[in-house]
């Protein structure tokens, strides 16, 4: 059984990740052969009760940490995110978390706003526009400042803007969206007050995701991540095509943005996957679909400036020049890195391949010395929508670059969504043992998790 591990030791397991990767090629051009999967159990609840009475849920799969006394810090995400800690590991035994070992920790821009609606041009630009609407952690990683001798968390957020009205909540009108008489009536600048199956309906052609990172102290001073102390790095990539070009109107969306990332700490780097819903090709090969860039972390414990993977080396500033995170307005309607989809290249070879994939989450294996992703993708069927299904793949690397071709899963995608990785102490997302290797995911708001065995 493994054995939970403090804050300070998940930093330098961390660091002697990155000692092991040190020595491995860092532009490896044959990839390892694809997974083998050994055993699989079905996707089932895991039995971690959501505190009663905070509004809790988790609409993506929980990023998990190392806390301290051998506890576990385990996130909620949803429109905000909460943190809680337990001493419980709920793939041994049933876990209820109550509301007091939880924190609200991550809240959309105007959750702090006065509750009224206001237009475009009344939204400060000092406000952080990238999360109006929503604000998300997805993926957090522990570094390490030895200035000051602190633990650091690093979470990397998936965050939205876009026309919605919640009577409770939510207050800007997009920035950066078309003017009201080009929109659809559910999505103009009255206010958003259509019904979806789930309470609302998104306005797509008003829609744009980020992807951001803050940076809070793992220490007894914010109660381990739990009193948000937060630096807003802010926005870390951008979309190829940019967001919106607001002089061409209605017709001047260039993007959804960025969607769904991940992340992992390896030899000295933070590497983020995301999805880039741009669209265009760029030599030959198709800009929509995942992409990774990376940046160094300096002994500071924040990483710097983040370049894109062209094919080749991480080389391409994943920013436009010049952005500032407190004019949005600047840089929205300019491209970001011109760099093709990491599984492009796969895809121009294979007829009725999917770039799809609405989600990619990546572990490593200390042990085989060996990453392992786990791909969340749309298969088409037939190309006419017949068929169309959520399905789940693993897929093995050297480098985090140059990845096998998918080993397909049996279950069903939409019933693991966000899908990622779990050690079986329950303490990371990102340092597995193949042999013993859980997935965990969502279905409508209940955590879902899968055992499986894999060489």
């Amino acid at each position: 059984m493994a054995t939970p591990t403090s804050p300070s030791t998940a930093a330098a397991l961390l660091a002697g990740m990155s000692i092991c990767a040190a020595s491995w090629p860092g532009h490896a051009q044959t990839p390892p052969a694809a997974p083998v999967i050994l055993s699989a159990s079905q996707s089932v609840p895991l039995p971690l009760t959501l505190p009663a009475g905070t509004a809790a849920r988790t609409e993506v799969a929980p990023p998990l940490l190392a806390g301290p006394g051998g506890t576990r810090l385990i996130y909620l995400p949803t429109t905000y995110t909460y943190l809680c800690e337990t001493s419980g590991n709920p793939l041994q035994a049933p876990v209820v978390l109550a509301a007091s070992d939880c924190a609200w920790v991550d809240v959309p821009a105007n959750q702090a706003s006065p509750r009224q609606y206001l237009a475009p041009a009344a939204v400060p630009a000092i406000v952080h526009q990238w999360k109006l609407e929503y604000d998300a952690v997805f993926s957090a990683q522990i570094t390490h400042d030895s200035a000051t001798n602190t633990d650091l968390i690093l979470t990397v957020n998936h965050n939205e803007v876009k026309n919605e009205v919640v009577p409770r909540y939510y207050n800007y009108q997009s920035p950066f969206a078309p003017p009201a008489s080009e929109l659809p009536a559910s999505c103009g600048y009255s206010g958003y007050t259509g019904r979806g199956p789930r309470g609302f309906l998104t306005c797509w052609q008003a829609y744009g995701a980020f992807v951001s990172v803050e940076v809070n102290e793992l220490s007894a001073r914010t109660n381990y991540g739990r009193v948000p102390n937060q630096s807003e790095i802010g926005p870390v990539v951008w979309p190829s095509a940019g967001y919106f070009d607001l002089s061409r109107g209605a017709a001047g969306k260039l993007s959804s943005g960025l969607r769904h990332p991940s992340s992992i700490i390896a030899n000295g780097y933070i590497y983020i996957y995301y999805f880039d819903t741009s669209k265009g090709v760029i030599g030959g090969l198709s800009v929509l679909g995942t992409k990774v860039a990376r940046a160094a972390i300096s002994p500071k414990g924040i990483p710097g400036s983040f370049l894109a993977w062209d094919g080749h080396a991480f080389a391409v500033p994943a920013l436009p020049a010049g952005f500032d995170k407190n004019n949005l307005a600047a840089s929205i309607a300019r491209p970001g890195p011109q760099v093709a989809s990491l599984f492009a290249a796969e895809a121009a070879q294979r007829q009725g391949y999917s770039l799809q994939s609405t989600h990619f989450s990546v572990a490593y294996d200390p042990r085989r010395h060996l990453y392992i992703g786990v791909e969340q993708f749309i298969d088409y069927g037939d190309g006419n929508g017949n068929g169309a299904s959520h399905r789940i793949a693993l897929r093995f690397s050297s480098d985090l670059v140059h990845w096998s071709a998918r080993t397909l899963l049996g279950f069903n995608g939409s019933q693991m969504s966000y899908a990622e990785f779990a050690n079986a102490a329950f303490t990371s997302n990102n340092e597995v043992d193949l042999g013993n290797l859980f997935l965990v995911g969502t279905d409508s708001g209940r955590v879902m998790y899968a055992h499986l065995s894999v060489r």
